[in-house]
């Protein structure tokens, strides 16, 4: 944490004093040097809004099972009247336990903006007029298995639950066999097995192809021995639901992590209250395995009237693909990569159910990882070297046919080279054990250790949660926000005014979203004139106004009121996503 997150009446000599009370507060120094744990979490969220208390509150809006609080950070000037009705921004991360990297870069984020609300104007003007709020980590139960002794990567909370319907909850788990404090794989030399070694890195496994005349010869399992002997490994341990596969939208009932029903955790239905207790969230970013910004959604033609939408809406796609450019130049992602969805997601509750700009990513991946590391090693290359690789790979074309290369494990054998170059110790290399369920077989233990696969290195993490941080910031700034572009008002005699209004939007995003008419969850901008109804001679005390796009989109009022005895008229513009204004109408000639 830099000293600029205090208060400027905070001096230069007090640096030591700060420092010593971090360390006893078991505060990080260094910023996004390390991966949070409940506790550490919950102090430093703390420590933030105690020393920033008209910038930053810190509460919780639930449990968990194990009675870890769910946290909640809101950042924004003003009162709470005000802060309730600016545009806002909500930000989810941790909602499965095995992502680290997402709540580490919400906290980052809070961070750098209570950093650069004191010494940027831009920053400062943007939190006196948006409210963000912030969920660090939905899932705490879940999380906390990195910091356990025993570590196992799940991505559910800790509910029982009876996976294979026996009568029995969490009966049949994994084991540690080597007790190297690891819940790793076994992969059992077995000819009636699915998989072969990969024959260009045998430290991977392929699924045997029957049509190239591969046999299998090995069977691929998470670490642990057949505890209640029905000749099934590891298939009713310790997992109960993820919470990313708990909100309404495309939910998949009776799926073994999706709960008894939607909203059914006391986490996810704490989130989803405080959705709809807070109207004003326009734009909401989730980190978890969904992604809709590594690869902008297309769009598609509206459903019909009585089916549901399954595809982001075509007049929405165009924002999309702007937040995805944005999102990859931050990350330093040159060329899209493949999305994700995922049944059941929060993120697809917020766009499809709740009609708001919903944004979804991985923080990090293996596939982003070395996506990024070849566009670097590309830069460097000289062009004479880039002109002649590309004669040779010219020249070789008939040769390399698509048809006749075998592209099995062709990614994954690209990230563990990236690994083996950037943080080896993530993969363990196999070693034989004595497994009492194969008796007589050759059984190995390793692969990659648990969380590497979802989260990078630890020295990693400074430099990829600012680049999240920073994108978060340009996120916000492209909220929706009303505005008042013209008023204009001519005397036609008698005390009877022309009055003309321009309403005008000067955020990026528009006010409603196209699908958002469709939901109906969000209510149209209106205008309303302080003025008794037998006013009007055209038009009428409040106005709804149609959907108005960003960057300068425009609707223009007209009215013909009679208002004896006043000298001007106010009026209110509100929008429930892009904030509200007041004015007033100056009466020329008032008679």
């Amino acid at each position: 944490m830099s000293l600029n997150v205090f208060r400027p009446a905070v001096r230069p000599f007090c640096f030591l004093l700060i420092g010593v009370t971090l360390l006893a507060m078991g505060l990080p120094l260094a910023r996004g040097a390390e991966y949070y744990n409940n506790k550490s979490l919950g102090r430093h969220l703390a420590f933030l809004a105690e020393r920033n208390s008209a910038l930053v509150r810190a509460g919780s809006i639930a449990r968990s099972m194990s009675k870890r609080k769910v946290w909640l950070v809101e950042l924004g000037k003003g009162t709470k009247q005000d802060r309730q009705t600016r545009p806002a921004m909500l930000v989810v991360a941790g909602i499965e336990d095995s992502d680290l990297i997402g709540c580490a870069a919400a906290v980052t984020w809070i961070e750098q903006l209570v950093e650069q609300y004191y010494d940027d104007a831009e920053i400062a003007k943007l939190l006196q007029t948006t409210t963000i709020y912030i969920v660090p980590r939905l899932n705490p139960d879940a999380a906390e298995h990195f910091f356990a002794r025993l570590k196992i990567e799940t991505s559910s909370n800790h509910k029982p639950v009876d996976d294979d319907h026996d009568g029995l909850f969490d009966e049949d788990g994994p084991e540690d066999l080597n007790d190297d404090g690891l819940i790793t794989w076994m992969r059992i030399e077995d000819p009636e097995g699915e998989y072969i070694l990969d024959p260009e890195d045998e430290r991977l496994l392929l699924k045997a192809d029957h049509l190239k005349s591969e046999a299998g010869a090995w069977r691929y399992l998470r670490e642990g021995v057949d505890n209640d002997h029905d000749e099934r490994w590891n298939e009713d341990g310790p997992a109960g639901v993820n919470f990313n596969r708990n909100f309404p939208y495309n939910y998949k009932f009776f799926a073994e992590d999706a709960g008894v029903h939607q909203v059914s955790e006391t986490e996810t239905r704490a989130l989803a209250d405080f959705v709809i207790e807070h109207p004003n969230i326009a734009l909401v970013v989730t980190y978890g395995s969904a992604d809709n910004l590594s690869k902008a959604p297309k769009g598609a033609e509206p459903a019909g009237r009585r089916e549901p939408m399954t595809e982001i809406h075509r007049d929405d796609a165009g924002y999309y693909r702007v937040m995805s450019e944005l999102y990859r130049e931050a990350i330093g992602l040159e060329k899209e990569l493949e999305g994700a969805s995922v049944p059941g997601a929060f993120s697809d509750w917020m766009y499809y159910h709740r009609g708001r700009f919903s944004l979804a990513a991985r923080p990090w991946s293996p596939a982003v990882a070395v996506e990024i590391s070849e566009g670097a090693e590309e830069e460097v290359k000289e062009p004479q070297e880039q002109d002649s690789e590309s004669e040779h790979e010219e020249n070789n074309k008939d040769e390399d046919t698509e048809d006749d290369e075998d592209k099995r494990n062709q990614q994954e054998r690209k990230e563990l080279k990236w690994f083996d170059e950037h943080a080896p110790e993530a993969f363990l290399e196999w070693r034989p054990i004595e497994h009492p369920d194969f008796p007589g077989r050759r059984v190995e233990v390793g692969g990659y250790r648990p969380f590497a696969l979802t989260n990078p290195p630890v020295e990693m993490v400074g430099e990829i949660v600012a680049k999240h941080a920073d994108f978060l910031t340009k996120a916000a700034q492209r909220l929706p926000r009303i505005g008042v572009r013209k008023i204009e008002c001519r005397h036609l005699g008698r005390s009877v005014y022309e009055v003309e209004i321009q309403v005008e939007n000067i955020g990026f995003l528009p006010t409603l979203l196209a699908h958002g008419r469709t939901t109906r969850e969000v209510h149209p901008t209106r205008l309303m004139m302080e003025l008794d109804d037998e006013s009007f001679l055209s038009g009428s005390r409040i106005t709804n106004l149609p959907a108005i796009r960003g960057s300068g989109g425009m609707v223009e009022l007209r009215y013909i009121v009679r208002v004896p005895e006043r000298e001007k008229i106010d009026f209110e513009v509100v929008s429930m996503l892009a904030g509200k204004v007041k004015g007033s109408v100056e009466l020329p000639n008032a008679e």
